[in-house]
């Protein structure tokens, strides 16, 4: 299997991103720069249990922190 220098610098960049977001004080959610995480300057959720992104395509960072409270509400 041959794999670009872009896919490496993809996986590296996602992983990096996704170690222990959840222990931060910035937390799981990011801003987008564009590309796999959604339109730039959007908002994503990473997953911290899985890895990769839960959820993007925010407008705002409060509305993605609210959906993540909403999830954590229901036990999710």
């Amino acid at each position: 299997m041959k794999i670009s220098e872009q896919q490496l610098r993809s996986i590296i960049r996602e992983m990096l991103l996704e170690q222990g977001c959840a222990d931060t004080e910035e937390g799981c959610v990011k801003q987008s720069s564009g590309g796999e995480y959604g339109p730039s300057g959007t908002w994503y959720i990473l997953n911290n249990k899985k890895g990769g992104v839960w959820k993007k395509g925010y407008k705002s960072k409060q509305s993605a922190k609210d959906s993540l409270g909403a999830m954590h509400a229901r036990g999710g």
